[in-house]
């Protein structure tokens, strides 16, 4: 009988930093999205402080280092999938056509949220009450839409991607980056199309994907959300703590003070592991492993802060669900073989 091969010491050395990066993630919930429950014209920012901005560096170059080990530490030891787990061929393809399903509902229900409130993405960016506003608006809703049905999906996914250099002109820089996961969600559906299940695949018209451009889609979906994520925990956080002071006097969340960590320290401590978490997800390493961990943190706030938080978070989910099924998005095989496979039976 073949024994399977005991991993070498630096595969537990890999896997016990990645536990202890972990178990940090774990104990500070600190995903909230303080400026939908905070005002922040109350708390301006001061100066950028580098050096929080050089620590952030040096915490995530070092995570990366760590994710990149064990990435390739279990390419290496990975035992097989038993045979009873593996899926066919048939069920992989199924399973890959409910992404763009997944996503872009998920996508959608914020979408079509923000559009019905006069919001843009998301509650700290209110939209003027006026006739581009409301243009504005209605965009959102009628990209949700085709997003739900999957009617000219590659179409209106454009038209989101054309909201983002609008925004611009509308807040800061740094507000609209914090929405960057709605942009990759648009460009991964530019790219790929909502697939087979759609109201376009069912009519037969052209839904396949940009062939060119594949590769790049699940990349472009983590680096933006990565990015967001980065943008989120310095502009919430690191630069401007007094924000999440604030949010903390009304939601209190810090449980690590019985243990002697301050507020401050815990609202810096929040922003250094969330935006470290954002360049794990954009450096694909570990991809799985990330999402899978992050997840219990991503929803501790859910029953404290609502209706509000769930909305603004469900893109978020459907990133997660894609990246937990696709990976670094390395293989999308299954997913083309069922877009034939749909244009085929039309």
């Amino acid at each position: 009988m073949n024994r399977i091969p005991r991993p070498p010491r630096a595969a537990w050395t890999a896997a016990a930093l990645l536990a202890g990066l972990f178990g940090t993630l774990l104990a500070v919930p600190g995903w909230a999205h303080v400026k939908w429950f905070t005002d922040p014209a109350l708390h301006p920012p001061g100066a950028v402080p580098w050096e929080r901005v050089w620590l952030l560096a040096a915490v995530s170059a070092a995570a990366v280092a760590v994710a990149w080990l064990g990435e390739r530490l279990w390419r290496r030891v990975r035992p097989p999938v038993p045979r009873d787990l593996q899926l066919s061929a048939a069920r992989l393809e199924r399973l890959f056509a409910l992404m763009p399903v997944i996503l872009g509902t998920h996508a959608a229900a914020a979408l079509l949220a923000s559009g019905i409130r006069m919001q843009l993405f998301a509650p700290n960016l209110p939209l003027p009450r006026d006739f581009w506003g409301a243009l504005v608006a209605l965009a959102q809703i009628v990209v949700a839409l085709s997003f739900v049905y999957g009617a000219f999906t590659r179409v209106f996914a454009w038209l989101l991607v054309a909201l983002f250099p609008a925004a611009l002109l509308l807040f800061p820089p740094l507000d609209v980056a914090e929405h960057l996961h709605l942009l990759g969600i648009a460009l991964y559906l530019a790219i790929l199309g909502r697939g087979p299940y759609s109201l376009d695949g069912v009519l037969g018209r052209p839904v396949r994907p940009l062939l060119g451009w594949v590769p790049y889609a699940v990349p472009l979906l983590r680096w933006c959300t990565g990015l967001g994520l980065v943008a989120l925990a310095f502009g919430e956080k690191l630069w401007n703590p007094d924000l999440g002071l604030a949010f903390l006097q009304r939601y209190d969340f810090n449980f690590l003070r019985a243990w002697g960590v301050p507020d401050r320290a815990f609202v810096l401590l929040a922003g250094y592991v969330e935006a470290t978490v954002g360049v794990l997800v954009a450096s694909g390493f570990l991809a799985r492993l990330v999402i899978a961990l992050a997840w219990f943190p991503f929803n501790l706030t859910l029953p404290f802060l609502g209706a509000e938080e769930l909305v603004g978070h469900l893109p978020v989910y459907g990133v997660m669900v894609v990246l937990l099924v696709w990976g670094r998005g390395e293989d999308l095989g299954p997913y083309l073989a069922s877009v034939r496979r749909a244009e085929e039976s039309v």
